[in-house]
């Protein structure tokens, strides 16, 4: 070995320590790269080795040899007409052009159509062939001396291959009309070349001989077969040999004398033609034989199988009806078409059903499995030991193989007829010129249930295909083993009391039975005893045979020889048992003896070609092909809409349901491209075939690959989207109805985790295709909900959180089975939050205009309830984008669970909450929510600087105004204040502009503090949930700020355990100093309002005395506003003319009664309390605000017993409008205090302490 092989080796054994881990299931077929297998029992000498055997059966040995390289070569012509395609057809016709281009076209078109014309001149030489060989054969056989031998059943059956070849040339030359269109072409292009060519008169000749074999006046079809027929006709005698043929066919019909599928149609596709070669001429008259009234034909037996089978494929996707070839016999009368299957009935349309067999083929699959398994887990367990006591055991596993055979061969066989019989059944729909045939006889012949039936056979046959090919390294020397241990049994055992009775009593017997032995026994030292059966003594019973343990099987040639020897003596109607035998020589038992070893040796030929017999009986190739309906269509391809392979992967993906789930049989269906790959490139030979599956291959992979990513990514969604719905709730729906939430359980994981499959010899990584086709739709999700977002209101915050979040689980779950991008890599890439330029993200952007443009001037806030409503009317009109079309259903929320969700998110899109503000905390975190504030702070300057202007000149009309006393009264106060404040009611800019401004601000701040709420809550969940972290016990005083204090002290008197939690909660949350994100805010505003203090301020002179009258503080004109808000609001869209100017509605819409609490909310309280309170003004607000006036005076008033002198006086409409005002004004100090209250923490409120000074003319009071 050279150095460099030797190293080569090395590696290679290095390499084969390497295990590449993959726990996927197995859910393809075996497909290898590179395949070894041991096929000892091809023939590929063609029975030369006879001449050594010196058997009497040499010369029918020799006929098989020559029928059956007969039949490789037909199988060629049989494969070349099955995939002919016309040349002529693609050729362009000569037109218009000049004498030279005419004729150089001819010449081109006449070496294009040449090797046409070829193939089809050795068609013809070989039926001419064919017919002579089986002349010859039938002359042979009617002799008197071969009448009187037994035939070989092989002889027949070679025969038999042989007719069946020539009726599939015959019906694939009458069904290619490509074979007339190019010889008509060739025809006319030889007749304008003749005189240019060399060998012009001869090709002349041949083809006058071409055109008789493809358009025959005489017989115009099956000429072939006629042709033949008339051949045999001239033999006389020849009706026995047939009728014996039949009788044999029919008898291993009967008797399943067959383990590989073609072999079974090929005995019944022989039925009809033999009965038709029997049949005689009805010219002949009385003398002619009839074949449906011979006596000597088993009618019974033949006519069941009719029955049975009235449908057989033929060649591909070419099928036989049994019946339309026997109308072709002489002797056929219409009425006998019941008889003979012409009329199916209800059983025979069930058997060709799918759905009838499933039960049982899934019962024989599940049994057969468990068994096989069973005995494979031995022999992985136990080392092979080439010894006789293993003999018993190797029995076993060669029945177990046997049954796995029988198994798929009829499993197969049930795919394949039911495809057939779809084929010659297609679905009866209206003709019309845009449905073709084949789309009749596949795609709109298929219900869903046969579908799933199908492929469900589909997988437990090609999963049952890969279990047994695995097992063969394991199973094979049992198989070689128990063979040669049977032949060398039956040899030296079970043939030893025959030859003593035939030896004792001196029949003729015994020499053909030492011959039959001499050929099949394995002797000890290859010495042959010579007195063992002389020996042999009936008491001795049963001889275990004694030999040396092989593992191999007989060779084709002395296997064939001893079957027919073995049935040559025990076949009651061979004329051999009653010629030279006596019944006497061999008894009942031997004779059954010979015939269970004649059935058992029919599996040796299968069990030692192993590989081929399964990849014939797992063969589902046909199911791809379609040249029969291509030719009969005229088309040059179907569209891949109409391949059943396709039809089959895509229901696989899309339809599932619980009793029948077949996700993970995609594969499985897929291997019939596999298979008919194969059969394009090593049967039939054709490139041109492997590049259309290929190509169709290329279109369904891309195909598959995108139904499995959607399906895989829809079913995800919906099941994550279903745990999402609140369980109360979901309970609610399942009481309406069941389907919103219902998702079927699916193992999508399974085609997931593909890594290896291999298709068309190509191995693909299934699951990074299907990463990456999932990972753009999460991209694809995320876009839709951002943009879905974008173009609806704030209210849908929650809407864009939930959905969000069930995308986000989405994408927990399946990157458990796919490596994707970071959930967090999707968001921020679909958001634009990052980026050089990039300011901040797309949710923050919108977030921010949605609450300047929209909540703070078109929402009130309401203080009780702690939310924002729409205000009746709208002073500012938002555009937003149209709302995007979602490319696939289960975006955002899953197409299951969509309508609950959409039904629950409708309860919140009315107002803006506390659920609103934390799902937007949740989204912006805690990095984006001060940038948030802090550009509502920045627009709550700006609104600020505008409205300076509006107040300096409401400032400078209001007129100087004291208190009135308590002595007028309720309706005397008010009227005062009523009198000197309404003036400024006129002002136009008072409502749109003055309180707009002061409603906005209010509803900025009003939004930071529950913001700052919600994070406050947020924070002591956090710190409340370390008791689990740290028990340690931490002094109460220790844990809580003073702010939380009070509200812990209370829940420990009603829960008891709360004592023990938050004494044990550690040290690193709650008792950390830490501002809420309110007061941060309170502060930045008193910043922004540090410019305005010297005009809102009042000058104090030099007593310090506090001068009632004055109206230069804030707070005074604060009082004014407060007291003119919700007064004569009937008037507010007559004096709003900006409004009209903004929303673009009618008029009439605003002159409607619109409350002021309903149009600018509490908001405007809160920011007129924010700013009194920044400007350290609140108690000279609460002492001279005019509306808290009024209300003392009112609450003295009903506190008083007697009603003070002069109020009847009033006017009843004074009092009305006093005593509405009151009302009113009770709910605004209880905003008043609550917002007071919520900026007491904030500051601590420290206002300067004055000595008043007594004036001079000052007399204290005395008793």
């Amino acid at each position: 070995m050279e150095p460099t092989e030797g190293c080569l080796m090395t590696e290679a054994c290095a390499l084969a320590l390497y295990d590449i881990p993959n726990d996927a299931p197995r859910i393809q077929s075996e497909s290898k790269g590179l395949e070894f297998s041991m096929r000892s029992g091809t023939n590929s000498i063609n029975y030369q080795d006879h001449i050594g055997l010196q058997n009497d059966f040499a010369p029918e040995i020799k006929a098989t040899a020559d029928v059956e390289a007969l039949l490789a070569e037909g199988s060629e012509h049989v494969h070349m007409l099955y995939t002919f395609r016309s040349v002529g057809r693609a050729i362009p016709m000569v037109s218009e052009r000049t004498a030279d281009s005419k004729q150089e076209l001819n010449h081109q078109t006449f070496r294009a159509l040449t090797p046409q014309i070829l193939k089809i001149r050795r068609l013809m030489d070989f039926q001419e062939k064919g017919v002579a060989i089986i002349e010859r054969c039938m002359q042979n056989l009617v002799t008197k001396e071969a009448r009187e031998r037994v035939v070989p059943d092989g002889y027949f059956d070679a025969i038999t291959k042989v007719v069946d070849l020539l009726q599939k040339l015959d019906n694939l030359k009458d069904m290619k009309a490509s074979l007339t269109t190019d010889f008509s072409r060739y025809n006319r292009v030889l007749q304008a070349l003749r005189a240019d060519l060399p060998n012009g008169d001869q090709l002349a000749q041949e083809k006058h001989k071409l055109q008789l074999f493809l358009s025959n006046f005489q017989y115009p079809k099956s000429l072939i077969f006629h042709n033949l027929r008339d051949a045999l006709k001239k033999i006389s005698g020849h009706e026995d040999v047939l009728i014996e043929m039949l009788h044999q066919n029919v008898d291993f019909i009967e008797n399943e004398r067959f383990l590989v599928l073609d072999e079974k149609y090929r005995l019944i596709r022989s039925l009809p033609h033999l009965m038709l070669l029997i049949d005689g001429d009805s010219d002949q008259g009385l003398r002619a034989l009839n074949v449906f009234k011979d006596r000597r034909i088993r009618f019974q037996l033949i006519q069941a199988i009719f029955k049975t089978y009235p449908v057989v494929p033929e060649c591909g996707d070419m099928s036989m009806t049994m019946i339309v070839i026997l109308q072709r016999s002489p002797h056929w009368e219409v009425s006998m078409g019941k008889i003979w299957g012409g009329e199916p009935d209800r059983k025979v349309v069930a058997r060709y059903s799918l759905p009838t067999h499933w039960v049982d083929v899934k019962s024989q699959y599940a049994e057969y499995l468990s068994r096989f398994l069973r005995t494979s887990t031995e022999l992985a367990a136990y080392k092979f030991q080439k010894r006789l006591q293993a003999a018993k055991y190797a029995s076993f596993v060669s029945r177990l193989i046997v049954d796995g055979f029988k198994h798929l061969q009829s499993w197969t066989c049930t795919v394949l007829e039911a495809h057939h019989w779809k084929l010659t059944h297609p679905c009866s729909i209206e003709a019309s010129t845009n449905i073709n045939p084949y789309e009749l006889a596949v795609k709109c012949n298929h219900s869903p249930r046969e579908l799933g039936v199908l492929v469900d056979i589909i997988s437990m046959i090609k999963s049952l295909t890969y279990v047994l090919t695995q097992a063969e390294a394991d199973v094979a020397p049992y198989l070689r083993l128990h063979i040669h241990h049977e032949v060398q049994q039956f040899a030296a055992g079970e043939l030893l009391p025959p030859l003593h009775r035939a030896h004792k009593r001196k029949r003729a017997i015994i020499s053909p039975l030492l011959n039959l032995r001499r050929l099949m026994v394995d002797w000890p030292n290859d010495i042959e005893p010579a007195d063992d059966y002389i020996c042999y003594s009936r008491q001795n019973g049963r001889i275990e045979a004694t030999h040396t343990a092989r593992v191999v099987g007989p060779s084709p040639t002395q296997l064939q020889f001893m079957r027919t020897m073995v049935r040559s003596i025990y076949d009651q109607r061979n004329q051999l048992n009653v010629g030279i035998f006596s019944k006497r020589d061999l008894e009942r038992e031997d004779l059954q003896l010979m015939e269970i070893f004649y059935n058992e040796s029919l599996c040796f030929q299968y069990l030692l070609n192993y590989t081929d017999t399964l990849s014939s009986n797992s063969d589902l190739g046909d199911l791809w092909y379609r040249e029969f309906y291509l030719e009969l269509s005229g088309q040059i391809q179907f569209a891949i809409e109409l391949s059943l392979p396709w039809i089959l992967t895509e229901h696989v993906i899309t339809n599932q349901h619980k009793s029948m789930p077949l996700v993970e049989n995609i594969l499985y269906t897929m291997d019939a491209y596999n298979d008919a790959a194969n059969r394009s490139l090593y049967v039939l030979s054709q490139r041109f075939l492997y590049d259309e599956i290929e190509a169709e291959v290329n279109l369904v992979f891309d195909q598959l690959i995108f139904l499995i990513s959607d399906h895989v990514y829809s079913y995800y969604k919906d099941v994550v989207g279903s745990r999402f719905i609140d369980g109360p709730y979901q309970e609610r729906i399942l009481q309406v109805q069941q389907r919103y939430i219902d998702v079927p359980a699916r193992r999508y994981y399974v085609p997931s985790l593909q890594r290896q499959i291999q298709v068309l010899g190509r191995v693909i990584d299934l699951n990074i295709l299907i990463t990456k086709h999932v990972n753009g739709k999460f991209y694809k999700d995320v876009e839709y909900c951002l943009k879905k977002f974008e173009a609806s209101e704030l209210s849908h915050i929650i809407d864009f959180h939930r959905a969000a979040g069930i995308v986000q689980e989405t994408h927990s779950v399946l990157s458990e089975h796919l490596d994707l991008d970071s959930f967090q890599t999707i968001m921020t890439e679909m958001d634009e939050a990052v980026g050089p330029t990039a300011f901040a993200g797309r949710t923050m952007m919108h977030v921010l205009a949605s609450l300047v443009t929209d909540i703070l001037p078109n929402y009130s806030y309401n203080g009780f309830t702690r939310r924002f409503v729409r205000s009746p009317a709208l002073l500012k009109v938002t555009d937003r984008p149209k709302n995007p079309k979602a490319d696939h259903q289960h975006f955002a929320y899953g197409a299951h669970p969509a309508r609950a969700f959409e039904m629950a998110n409708k309860l919140h899109r009315s107002f803006i909450g506390s659920s609103h503000i934390k799902a937007l905390v949740r989204i912006l975190g805690t990095s984006g929510l001060p940038l948030l504030i802090n550009n509502l702070l920045t627009n709550l300057k700006e609104r600020l600087e505008i409205s300076k202007a509006y107040l300096d000149a409401i400032a400078q009309g209001l007129p100087p105004c004291k208190l009135p006393k308590a002595m007028y009264g309720l309706a005397g106060c008010y009227g005062v204040f009523d009198a000197l404040l309404k003036p400024i009611l006129a002002y136009v800019d008072l409502k749109p502009e003055v309180f707009q401004a002061f409603k906005e601000i209010g509803n900025a701040l009003c939004f930071i503090q529950s913001a700052s709420d919600v994070l406050d809550w947020s924070e002591l969940q956090l710190s409340l949930h370390g008791v689990f972290v740290n028990r340690e016990k931490i002094p109460l005083s220790n844990i809580a700020q003073p702010r939380f204090q009070n509200a812990i002290n209370s829940f420990h008197h009603a829960i008891p355990e709360l004592a023990g939690m938050t004494s044990a909660l550690h040290d690193t949350r709650i008792n950390q100093e830490w501002k809420p994100l309110s007061s941060g805010a309170i502060q930045h505003l008193s910043r922004i309002i540090e410019p305005f203090r010297s005009s809102w301020t009042e000058q104090q002179p030099s007593s310090k005395a506090l001068d009632l009258e004055s109206s230069g503080s804030f707070c005074r004109l604060w009082s004014a506003l407060t007291f003119l808000f919700g007064i004569q609001s009937s008037q507010y869209g007559e004096n709003s003319s900006k409004v009209s100017e903004v929303t673009n509605t009618h008029a009439e819409n605003f002159r409607a009664a619109i409350s002021d609490d309903s149009q600018f909310g509490h908001g405007f309280f809160w920011s007129g309390a924010v700013l009194i309170h920044l400007m350290k003004q609140r108690a000279l607000y609460q002492a001279l605000d005019f509306s808290r006036h009024v209300l003392r005076v009112e609450a003295y008033e009903r506190a008083s017993a007697a009603r003070i002198q002069g109020v009847g006086l009033a006017d009843p409409t004074l009092r009305d409008e006093a005593r509405n005002f009151v009302r009113l004004k009770i709910k605004h100090v209880q905003i008043y205090s609550i917002a007071f209250a919520a900026t007491r923490p904030t500051f601590s409120e420290t206002e300067a302490r004055h000595d008043f000074i007594p004036p001079d003319n000052y007399a204290p009071m005395t008793e």
